[in-house]
């Protein structure tokens, strides 16, 4: 099977995109990189050995599909880029207005379209999602627990609805401003959850990676007979069990249930090359075989975006 050939929009985060690309081996080809002319963006390309791009109009034909890493600032270059006939796989955030117009573009001309939430393919992530899916077959979820930055917030989102069936009916509101945080409280999905976000000032956003950010985020869902808590995106998972509903005082009273934590920020590094990896293969997959995973479908990414952005609103206000 011939390489698909694959085009990285965005040298920031895009950097990850390339590696995940070179990860990927001979399945993938980098075929060039689309970015404002930096001198990071000139010598990423030198060192790839692929043509640097300024505008769309000057790519050659024949890409398979795009990594779209510039997030909200995006959106044009996104559009253009699926005029083209080339599918893409687009870093989140997106807005709800954003994600429409990509999304009806894609279908109108038979195209793929994916918004990569990144973290929920991090493995002690995917590890929470999936002991989280198992006890919510046998008993209701009671409470949510999130905190969060304003950065990290879209893909705790994400990460959560992977869990919920839907976030309807969801009703929120701002309990508290004591900096740095805001603490939401609400429903979603029917089910009371408390927020505790960290962000800058309208005026003063914090840059991405700051480390005046205290948090990445920490997910907590309690159900009748304990609580798992993902500590952060690195992990651990641990499940404490509710002393008041024990049936056994032999039965352990917490478990660490992750996997794959990474001990290092290299190692970090390495998983979140490979969760970029997993995303590009699920957008190949659905390129290639029409199997489409439930969180690419129209109306869960609009619920994650629509979520986000009302969060976003009371934040700021």
């Amino acid at each position: 099977m011939n390489p698909l050939r694959v085009l990285v929009c965005g040298t920031n985060y895009g950097r990850i995109y390339l590696e995940a690309i070179r990860l990927g081996g001979p399945a993938y080809r980098l075929v060039g990189i689309l970015a404002r002319g930096s001198t990071r963006s000139q010598l990423l390309a030198r060192d790839y050995g692929v043509p640097l791009y300024c505008q769309v109009e000057d790519l050659v034909p024949g890409i398979d599909l795009a990594c779209a890493a510039m997030g909200t600032s995006g959106t044009e270059v996104v559009l253009s880029v699926l005029s083209r006939g080339i599918h893409v796989l687009c870093e989140h955030p997106q807005r709800p207005s954003q994600l429409r117009a990509a999304l009806h573009a894609a279908i109108s001309r038979g195209l793929c379209f994916h918004v990569n939430g990144h973290f929920a393919n991090l493995p002690p992530t995917a590890t929470f999602i999936t002991y989280c899916r198992r006890k919510s077959e046998a008993e209701p979820a009671s409470f949510f627990q999130v905190t969060a930055t304003d950065r990290s917030l879209y893909a705790a989102l994400d990460i959560l609805h992977r869990v919920i069936v839907s976030f309807a009916p969801y009703d929120f509101h701002v309990s508290s401003r004591l900096q740095p945080f805001t603490l939401v409280q609400g429903i979603l999905g029917g089910v009371p959850v408390t927020l505790q976000l960290q962000c800058g000032d309208v005026r003063n956003r914090l840059p991405d990676g700051s480390s005046t950010y205290l948090v990445d985020h920490h997910i907590a869902v309690g159900f009748p007979s304990g609580v798992l808590t993902l500590m952060s995106m690195n992990g651990p998972v641990i499940w404490n069990a509710n002393l008041n509903s024990q049936a056994s005082s032999t039965e352990p009273l917490f478990e660490a249930v992750q996997e794959k934590c990474a001990l290092t920020c290299t190692e970090l590094h390495e998983h979140r090359v490979s969760a970029n990896l997993s995303a590009i293969s699920a957008l190949v997959k659905n390129i290639r075989e029409g199997v489409r995973p439930p969180e690419q479908a129209s109306d869960y990414l609009l619920e994650v975006s629509s979520t986000w952005e009302i969060l976003g609103a009371l934040l700021q206000k």
